[in-house]
């Protein structure tokens, strides 16, 4: 197989990705390599996101466009609003990457309205409208495209004291199942990757106690945290030419998390 044909099975020259939370430690690790793979970036981001400059910083050398819309993911009707911004300037999408996610740890009966509200509006009323609106855009076209949300190893497993946030990425995978079966038809395919114990600043609490660290690794045959890095491929896979014929299913990079 010649490296050629392997670069052609993974070029993204010519398309365009649209990512929500792309300036988070996993966003910022997958727009690097769509991007590097040849795809302009759109970023939907909070109003002054301090972490933009980084991720801008980041993408100096890789010679794609970059464009960033500001947004509070939690107000669903400015999300659709800056979708009909991105439409009107003109940007035509072929990827979506729904990465933007909160996490509140708390035990379930201590557990807030406010904690539910913002937790399940940006998990996952979010990551529904944007996918509603990007494939809207895409059939309204009579384009094909590429859909990757972000779900969690805690979509299978319940994870401790993060019940909202279990309850949340449960439903990214389920919604990932129904906006496939409903556009798959269309060229439109929708996957997601389930994340396992990452090095971001997410489980920032769980790596500051030496215990639910052991126990975490006992758990985990390859016997680290995860590194944004190890996204890359999941992703570039999931948005390239290479994915032709999968579609409704939920990718673990778990370290064997999952198989254990």
């Amino acid at each position: 197989m010649s490296t050629e044909y392997t670069r052609e099975m993974f070029a993204l020259d010519g398309k365009t990705a649209i990512v929500t939370g792309a300036t988070g430690g996993l966003g910022s690790a997958m727009v690097l390599a769509l991007a590097k793979a040849g795809a302009a970036i759109v970023s939907i981001e909070l109003p002054d996101d301090p972490p933009s400059s980084a991720l801008k910083q980041a993408l100096e050398n890789v010679p794609v466009p970059f464009n960033t819309f500001s947004c509070d993911l939690g107000d669903s009707a400015k999300l659709r609003d800056c979708y009909r911004g991105i439409w009107d300037a003109g940007i035509v999408p072929d990827i979506l990457v729904n990465c933007a996610g909160v996490i509140r740890r708390t035990p379930c009966e201590d557990t807030s309205d406010e904690d539910i509200d913002l937790v399940l509006n940006v998990n996952v009323k979010a990551c529904y409208v944007s996918t509603q609106e990007f494939g809207r855009r895409l059939i309204s076209l009579g384009r094909p495209g590429k859909i990757i949300n972000i779900s969690s190893v805690t979509s299978f497993q319940a994870g401790f004291n993060t019940s909202i946030y279990s309850t949340s990425k449960g439903a990214v995978m389920q919604m990932t199942k129904a906006f496939s079966k409903k556009w798959a038809s269309k060229g439109i395919q929708v996957n997601s990757i389930s994340p396992g114990f990452m090095d971001t600043t997410m489980t920032a609490g769980y790596q500051a106690d030496p215990e639910m660290i052991r126990y975490l690794m006992s758990r985990v045959p390859m016997q680290r945290l995860g590194n944004p890095d190890d996204l890359q491929s999941a992703a570039l896979f999931l948005a390239s030419p290479a994915n032709r014929f999968v579609s409704g299913i939920t990718l673990p990079v778990d370290g064997g998390f999952l198989g254990k």
